[in-house]
């Protein structure tokens, strides 16, 4: 019953906007919830997706592997086909164990269809493989539910050429069709442990659809996709119950003091920050790739930090990598420039502050930074 009464206090505040809740609302009685997809849960405005789902569902911990422009944390990949789900589901590394799942997937295996003829092919294709990561989603041990969300309609840019207009009819037949074979097949295999988020039907009602949602939604159009996935978790999705007097974030520092340099950095919003040793108006530093000649998208950045900085002050500043093979590789980094001595360097996954946390080696629990809606809280002892 206390589960039950927070989850009305939770819906009630949210409609009254995302400031009527703080952390210490929500500490111990989160959903975590991992996002599976490709760039429609990674790339451009899709950290959107996040930010509007946590304003209508405060209670929310995103949980996964890359941190996006908002700070939020998720498990997509651009250009994802299924087949590239299927490779990295078993890699915890990859993709996170969570309470819950949210996978949204196989946009980019419609793109294979060119006619009427290979729509039907490439959909039972694209939902037998649906089907399979399903399935191995649910077989971890922490898995409650998947939330499996209908491949969104698709539509063509504006002033798109005529060959590009017909190609996306095809995509479009082909994630539709998809969609028709697994609002059967999947109650049919998988019961109440999969919850189907039906976004397809209430977007095509819509006659803006092709305008807020594209192949891309635009920020308004997750906004309109939230208010779908928020319904669904609200029902579906039960908060945890456990007690937290004190909590704070799990915060990973990715800099190596022996080494000079990161860990190897998957793509994503990092914050660089030091304390710097002489008193500087700002700080100039160069981030690079160690070995780029091995490596065909090194990362290659410098930095102006302004000031004033007294010496022992912590300088920071946010960065992004760069897409994972667009225009950048997962590679160590190191500073290999900067205008004033420096010490105590960390990297982090960007947070929703989008400031630094507190300085800490390897992985440790910052209870003193400010903390966000969205953020994994975990105990304090």
């Amino acid at each position: 019953m206390k589960i039950a009464r927070f989850a009305l206090m939770i819906m009630a505040v949210a409609s009254m906007g995302l400031m009527a809740v703080e952390p210490k609302d929500v500490a111990g009685k989160q959903i975590e919830l991992c996002m599976i997809g490709d760039s429609i849960t990674w790339a451009q405005e899709g950290d959107y997706f996040r930010k509007h789902l946590v304003a209508k569902v405060p209670n929310l911990a995103f949980v996964g592997v890359h941190t996006a422009k908002f700070g939020y944390s998720h498990a997509g990949e651009g250009g994802n086909r299924t087949g590239n789900v299927l490779a990295r589901l078993n890699d915890v590394n990859n993709i996170p164990d969570s309470r819950y799942y949210h996978l949204l997937i196989g946009i980019n295996d419609s793109n294979s269809a060119k006619d009427d003829n290979t729509v039907p092919i490439i959909a039972r294709g694209t939902a037998d493989r649906i089907l399979q990561i399903i399935e191995g989603l649910l077989a971890r041990k922490c898995t409650e539910k998947v939330f499996w969300g209908t491949i969104l309609p698709a539509a063509s840019v504006k002033n798109a050429k005529p060959e590009a207009v017909e190609h996306m009819k095809y995509r479009d037949k082909a994630g539709s069709a998809t969609n028709v074979i697994l609002r059967k097949e999947i109650p049919e295999r998988f019961g109440d442990k999969v919850v189907i988020i039906e976004y397809e039907k209430p977007l095509r009602q819509r006659p803006d659809w092709p305008e807020i949602i594209v192949l891309h939604p635009t920020p308004y159009g997750y906004d309109v996709v939230t208010d779908i996935t928020a319904e669904y978790i609200r029902k579906f999705a039960t908060p945890a119950n456990t007690p937290m007097e004190k909590f704070g974030v799990e915060v990973t520092n990715l800099w190596n003091d022996e080494e000079k340099c990161t860990s190897p950095l998957i793509a994503g919003w990092y914050v660089l920050s030091f304390v710097v040793q002489a008193d500087a108006p700002e700080v100039k530093l160069t981030l690079k790739s160690r070995n780029p000649e091995k490596l065909k998208a090194p990362l290659n950045m410098t930095f102006t930090i302004k000031g004033p900085f007294k010496a022992g002050e912590r300088a920071e500043v946010m960065f992004m990598t760069g897409y994972e093979g667009y225009k950048y590789n997962k590679s160590n980094l190191e500073i290999a420039e900067c205008s004033v001595g420096f010490e105590k360097v960390m990297i982090e996954k960007m947070r929703p502050s989008m400031k630094a946390s507190i300085y800490g080696k390897g992985m440790f629990v910052d209870s003193s930074s400010p903390m966000a809606l969205g953020e994994r809280f975990v105990p304090v002892k």
